[in-house]
């Protein structure tokens, strides 16, 4: 099968990258054809690179939804530039186009494109919440333009997790084509995390007998690393050998920096700022602290699941993922609950064995893969 995966080009170094990156090696390795579509600005240089061991890759001159003052709004007008984009794919004559998207309004041309190029074509959207939810501003009229061209869309749609294709379909309406795939992850050797574990801590300065809490994801709102603030002065009040490691950066980077030195945690809390490859550090880590307020299916947890770190998570996201419990999870907002685990290692410790079952059972890459090469084949099929 050929391929053709699509980055809607936002640049934030969040899921959706990682997505592609995962799914397109995984697709590989299944002897597919893959060919990735991505804008030539200079903040995709990145996934570029990493795209390219796996597949070719393709730049454009293209323009994404954020960088319009006016967001999807401006997506309205300018229907040259996705038909440039749908003749520069129909050139390419995949079997098979997948745009990758973030968010409901983000790539709306390229849904377009996609339509004009004739081609079979999917969805994957990983966040279904509506600009209103998010309070942005001008969110009804950016609604409406995002429902209107979404529903113009032929393909299927595909959601991380169940919680976001019932409210994609509840957007869309009833008779959309929604499904959901988990997202996945390459295999972790588990003889290696030792070694992996000892040399993160080395490089961290952290002794075996102290408690390593890690954040993981970018420091914008959705993601509470003020919260995370807030659970490492009251967890090191009560455990004074744990030290705190957000890996990450973004534009709440200064100020959450001079919070740490007002709360008078420089020395307990750190940031790493950017790593494309966070599994050194999970590896090192006794608990995965997962602050964000929603989340598609986030890779920082199957990752950390994967090595058999424990998650912690709010309640808020507990609800969304209904595959995590108490056994294989820990909710921090149940008073006592994670102190309690804390202090019992073996316990915190049995937590993340049960997650790294788990994962291995459901969210592995190439069980991605498989389902969206059903999903494909579906889609082609109905296309003639």
């Amino acid at each position: 099968m050929k391929i053709l995966l699509v980055s809607s080009g936002s640049g934030s170094r969040g899921g959706g990258e990682i997505f592609l990156n995962y799914l397109g090696g995984a697709l590989a390795a299944r002897g597919h054809s893959v060919m990735t579509w991505m804008p030539a600005h200079a903040r995709m240089n990145e996934l570029a690179s990493q795209c390219a061991r796996f597949s070719e890759v393709v730049r454009a001159e293209f323009r994404n939804t954020y960088d319009y003052r006016s967001r999807s709004l401006a997506t309205v007008f300018n229907s040259r530039a996705s038909n440039h984009v749908a003749r520069q794919w129909a050139a390419l004559k995949p079997d098979i186009i997948h745009v990758n998207k973030q968010n409901l309004e983000d790539g709306l041309d390229l849904l377009r494109a996609a339509r004009v190029s004739g081609r079979p074509s999917v969805c994957t959207i990983h966040l279904t919440q509506t600009a209103r939810y998010l309070r942005a501003r001008g969110a009804l009229a950016r609604d409406l333009v995002a429902w209107w061209e979404l529903r113009k869309f032929g393909g299927d749609y595909v959601a991380v997790q169940d919680t976001r294709r019932d409210e994609l379909s509840s957007f869309l309406g009833s008779d959309a084509r929604t499904r959901t795939i988990f997202n996945g992850v390459p295999p972790v050797d588990l003889n290696q995390i030792d070694g992996q574990r000892r040399a993160m801590r080395a490089e961290l300065n952290i002794a075996d007998d102290q408690l390593l809490v890690v954040g993981v994801g970018r420091l914008v709102p959705q993601k509470r690393p003020f919260v995370f603030l807030e659970m490492a002065k009251r967890l090191y009040k009560a455990h004074p050998q744990a030290r705190f490691v957000w890996v990450g950066d973004g534009e709440l980077s200064d100020e959450w920096q001079a919070a740490v030195a007002r709360n008078g945690l420089s020395g307990v809390v750190s940031c790493t700022g950017w790593k494309s490859d966070v599994r050194p550090y999970l590896a090192a880590a006794d608990l995965l602290l997962h602050t964000a307020e929603f989340e598609g299916l986030p890779f920082a947890i199957i990752e950390a699941m994967s090595v058999g770190v424990p998650c912690a998570i709010s309640r808020s996201v507990a609800v969304e993922l209904p595959f995590l419990d108490a056994r294989n999870a820990i909710v921090y907002d149940d008073p006592g609950r994670l102190e309690h685990l804390i202090a019992r290692p073996q316990a915190l410790k049995e937590v993340g064995e049960a997650a790294r079952v788990l994962m291995n059972e459901r969210f592995s890459d190439h069980a991605m893969a498989a389902s969206y090469e059903e999903l494909y084949a579906g889609q082609m099929a109905r296309d003639g």
